[in-house]
């Protein structure tokens, strides 16, 4: 009796470790309801398209028919050449408080709320009184995400085409690792003075019609560590593998006896 009784209690332990080990990969997958239904759904998808704010820095290109009187609209390069985002940021226009950039002879312009394209309309206008067709071209420079927690490679990442998805910033980041929660990813977002903070869950296909869906510039992702992590920087699978060894080894003794 003694035997069967210590036998069924390592058998409810190794249930129990399976169950721990099963519950965890659970919700590994991505968009696990993707396709559940036999008649295909279509979304709609709302591009995310980036607004001016304060402290933005924008990158303002103007060309015309004329290279000469073009030069003046275009500040030297305090860089050179170099193609680094950062490097570039040294010639950009940083838009003040109160929503202005100040250009070369053109003077002060109110770009707060408009989008890239809208302010090279602005600026292009200004201009038809001192170039001949001219073209306008209008980039963000500080349009960066931060990816944290339990991805391949967290990291601050700049996006060269002002658009960027979650799943594009958890590609870029090396995807979650096996200890994330991807049920509960945590997005930051902090815009005109006002801090969000919401959950997203990565194994609904609900993602992509998310508000969140399109990052906007100075997004926020963190992955929590799961269950998983956590036992494995306690080293619980060899403490409970140890513990049942032990026991088999009490119930191996008494059904010697």
């Amino acid at each position: 009796m003694k035997f069967t009784r210590l036998l069924n209690s390592t058998f409810m332990l190794l249930l129990s470790f399976v169950a721990i080990s099963c519950s965890s990969t659970e919700n590994i997958a991505y968009f696990k309801d993707a396709g559940t239904r036999q008649t295909a759904t279509q979304q709609a998808v709302n591009n995310y398209i980036p607004k001016v704010q304060a402290n933005d820095i924008l990158s303002i290109e103007i060309s015309s028919l004329s290279p000469e009187a073009t030069e003046m609209f275009n500040p030297k390069s305090a860089a050179g050449n170099a193609n680094s985002l950062e490097l570039r940021q040294i010639d950009g226009y940083l838009v003040d408080k109160t929503g202005n950039v100040e250009l070369p002879i053109i003077g002060t312009i109110k770009v707060d709320g408009l989008t890239t394209d809208e302010v090279s309309d602005l600026v292009k206008s200004r201009l038809t009184n001192y170039l001949k067709d001219p073209t306008v071209k209008v980039k963000f420079l500080n349009f960066k995400i931060s990816v944290m927690g339990e991805v391949a490679r967290p990291n601050v990442y700049n996006i060269a085409n002002e658009k960027v998805t979650i799943t594009e910033a958890l590609s870029m980041a090396g995807d979650v690792t096996i200890y994330g929660l991807r049920e509960n990813v945590l997005l930051i977002r902090e815009e005109n003075g006002v801090r969000q903070f919401a959950r997203i869950n990565l194994n609904k296909t609900d993602v992509f019609t998310s508000p969140y869906y399109y990052l906007h510039k100075g997004d926020v992702i963190y992955v929590e560590p799961g269950p998983r992590k956590v036992y494995a920087s306690e080293n619980r699978t060899y403490q409970v593998l140890t513990i049942l060894v032990g026991l088999l080894n009490v119930a191996a003794i008494y059904a010697i006896k």
